[in-house]
């Protein structure tokens, strides 16, 4: 009989070890899982904002552009036709505005 509780005893420091041992197996592989998630995420959030830089840098060129051929517009207008407030002072002065004014009776 004294055997028989020995090796109940046995069984039962065996299982709470092993318990043990599996519980802290249990909080590896959850703390393991947490850092995978959160490399996981950081590399998303690193793919995200490489988009958004790519998106960024389109978005600036076609500002750039617009910038361009708006500046490039005021140019040749400015080369082509005298400003608004220019002919206004002219016609102000009694001076020709166009050419085509000679024709006005």
């Amino acid at each position: 009989m004294v055997s028989a509780i020995s090796g109940s005893s046995q069984a039962t420091q065996y299982s709470s070890s092993s318990s043990s041992s599996n519980a802290a197996q249990e909080a590896a592989l959850e703390k393991q899982i947490q850092d995978l998630e959160d490399q996981a995420k950081a590399i998303k959030d690193q793919v995200q904002a490489t988009q958004v830089q790519q998106d960024i840098a389109v978005a600036q060129a076609k500002l750039d552009a617009l910038k361009a051929a708006d500046k490039a517009a005021k140019a040749d207008q400015g080369q082509s036709t005298p400003s608004a407030a220019a002919l206004r002072q002219a016609e102000f002065d009694g001076e020709k505005t166009t050419p085509s004014n000679e024709f006005w009776m």
